[in-house]
């Protein structure tokens, strides 16, 4: 974890989310995840976590809940979103964003993971995305087997908050969430592709 929402290099944990998609790219629209998974964890900035200090139901081993079956390359999204936190500044700018989402109207979670979203609604949680990444999977004999891949999680957007703690560096004098293009994490994955036969 790089940056956790909590303005500077402030060592205060935040509850955040990990979702990961796969997605069909040559289904329709409406018919493209294939699969969607939610990971919720807390972190500090700078602190790594692993499957192996979440409790066992809420680990993500396996992702999906097992095998997904696909017949073509997929993409594989990955976003990180800010909720429930305890930073004010990144709470106070999603109760912002989702007062302005009213008016936008609502924002499905995993429907559409490009749209250019500040905040998604899961159950009565407001969550900010603070960063995302996508990879294209293939699927065919070259890849068959368990591969390593890491994902750099970079912000798509400056996102505003409305509080700064004092000693915050200049940046976040306004209580930014994030900045556009900073890398916010680097997530480790293990992929296993198995084909029929």
């Amino acid at each position: 974890m790089r940056h956790n929402g909590w303005p500077g290099e402030g060592v205060k944990a935040t509850d955040l989310s990990l979702i990961l998609q796969l997605e069909d790219p040559a289904a329709s629209a409406g018919n493209a995840a294939l699969a969607s998974a939610r990971l919720p964890f807390a972190a500090s900035s700078g602190e790594t976590v692993s499957a192996a200090d979440l409790p066992p139901d809420l680990n993500g081993v396996p992702f999906f809940g097992g095998p997904v079956k696909v017949s073509s390359h997929v993409n594989l999204h990955a976003r990180l979103l800010v909720e429930r936190t305890n930073a004010l500044g990144p709470f106070l700018g999603a109760v912002l964003n989702a007062v302005i989402g009213q008016f936008a109207g609502r924002i499905p979670l995993l429907a559409a993971p490009l749209k250019e979203v500040l905040h998604v609604q899961i159950g009565k949680v407001i969550a900010t995305e603070l960063a995302r990444a996508s990879a294209i999977v293939p699927v065919e004999a070259s890849f068959e087997g368990t591969h390593p891949v890491t994902f750099a999680l970079v912000a798509p957007r400056t996102i505003p908050g409305l509080y700064a703690p004092k000693g915050s560096p200049e940046g976040y004098k306004k209580g930014v969430i994030a900045t556009e293009g900073d890398l916010t994490a680097l997530l480790h994955l293990t992929l296993t592709l198995a084909l029929p036969g």
